[in-house]
C-alpha cells in the first residue's frame, strides 16, 4: 500500500483502492480479490434487474442484463492494491450500468446514513451482497474499500459500513420451490415432523404438515418430486429448508424384478436348452482365422 494518498486519472470509468495491511507491497490475496469482483458484479446485476422492471426472485440473472452491466478488470497498478475496472469495448458506460452503479453509490451511502430504512432499489438480494462485500473488512486484513468513478472516490467500504449491514434484520427470502431425490431420514415426532431429501445437488431439509405425515411415511427411501414454499440461503440460489405442500413418488424411479422387466420388454422364456445354440458351423479354421483376425486388428 502507498503512503501517499492515491487519486486515479478522471478518466478511469471505475477504480477499486483496497487499503490494509493485507495490500502492503502493492499486493492483494486472490480470495479476496475473487470476493470483491464477485460481489460487485452481483450486486450491479441485482440493482439492474430491480431498474429494468424484471423479476427480483432470486436465482439466475437474466443473460441480457449480466451482458448490460459486465465489467473486466483490466489491470493492477503497482504501489498499491488499486483494481482498473472497465467496459470493453465501449468508450463510456452505458446508461444502465451507469444508473446501476448511481444507485449502488446512493444506495451505500444511504445505508451508513439509516441502515434501518433500505434505500430504493436495495432488495434483500442486493443487501445481502452489500454484506458479502464488508465479510473481509478487518484490522489485520483490508481495513477499507474504496471506490473511484471519474476521477472521485464515490462510496467506501468499511467497518462503519460492515456495522450498518450487520444491524439490518436478515429478511427471509422465499418461493415455490420442486426438488426430485431421494426421501430419507424422516422425524415423525409430533413437535416437528421433518424429512431429507437427498438430491444431485446436496440434501434439502423438508418440514411438512400432519396431513401429509403417511405421504411421507410412504414414499420413505423412494424417488420423489416436492413441492412447497422454500426458504433461500443469502447467495439466492441454495434452499435452506423446504416447507412441503405435496409430495409424489416417481414410479418411474422404482426398482423392478428382471421377471417385471422381462414381461414389459414381451421377452418369453426358453422352451429348450436347444435355443441356446446357433446355426451350425460348416467351416470350423475359417470361423477361427475371422477371429484371430479381429483380435489382431487386421482388416
Amino acid at each position: 500500500m502507498s503512503r501517499a494518498e492515491y487519486v486515479p486519472s478522471s478518466q478511469d470509468d471505475l477504480v477499486i483502492r483496497a487499503v490494509g495491511p493485507a495490500t502492503e507491497g502493492g499486493r492483494l490475496p486472490l480470495s479476496e480479490l475473487a470476493r470483491l469482483a464477485g460481489g460487485l458484479q452481483a450486486s450491479l446485476e441485482r440493482i439492474a434487474l430491480v431498474i429494468s422492471g424484471g423479476p427480483t426472485k432470486p436465482g439466475r440473472r437474466p443473460r441480457d442484463i449480466v451482458d448490460a452491466v459486465r465489467l473486466d478488470f483490466v489491470g493492477f497498478q503497482s504501489g498499491s492494491a488499486v483494481l482498473s475496472i472497465a467496459r470493453t469495448g465501449q468508450l463510456s458506460l452505458d446508461d444502465l450500468l451507469n444508473n446501476s452503479l448511481d444507485a449502488l453509490e446512493d444506495g451505500v451511502n444511504q445505508l451508513l446514513r439509516d441502515p434501518l430504512t433500505p434505500p430504493p432499489l436495495f432488495t434483500p438480494q442486493v443487501i445481502n451482497g452489500i454484506r458479502d462485500l464488508t465479510g473481509g473488512i478487518g484490522s489485520s486484513t483490508v481495513t477499507r474499500i474504496e471506490f473511484w468513478r471519474a476521477g472521485r472516490k464515490r462510496f467506501t467500504i468499511d467497518e462503519a459500513l460492515q456495522a450498518a449491514v450487520r444491524s439490518i434484520p436478515s429478511e427471509t427470502v422465499q418461493q415455490a420451490v420442486t426438488v426430485v431425490g431421494r426421501l430419507h431420514m424422516g422425524d415423525f415426532s409430533p413437535a416437528g415432523l421433518r424429512c431429507r431429501i437427498d438430491t444431485y445437488a446436496g440434501s434439502v431439509l423438508c418440514d411438512f404438515a400432519l396431513d401429509l405425515r403417511d405421504a411421507v411415511l410412504d414414499a420413505m427411501d423412494q424417488m420423489v418430486m416436492a413441492e412447497g414454499k422454500g426458504e433461500l440461503e443469502p447467495n439466492g440460489a441454495s434452499v435452506h429448508v423446504l416447507h412441503l405442500t405435496r409430495l409424489e413418488i416417481l414410479e418411474s424411479a422404482r426398482p423392478s424384478s428382471l421377471d417385471r422387466l422381462a414381461r414389459q420388454q414381451q421377452i418369453q422364456p426358453l422352451s429348450s436348452l436347444d435355443e441356446l445354440g446357433g446355426a451350425p458351423i460348416d467351416d470350423f479354421d475359417e470361423f477361427t482365422t475371422i477371429v484371430r483376425s479381429a483380435r489382431l486388428g487386421d482388416e
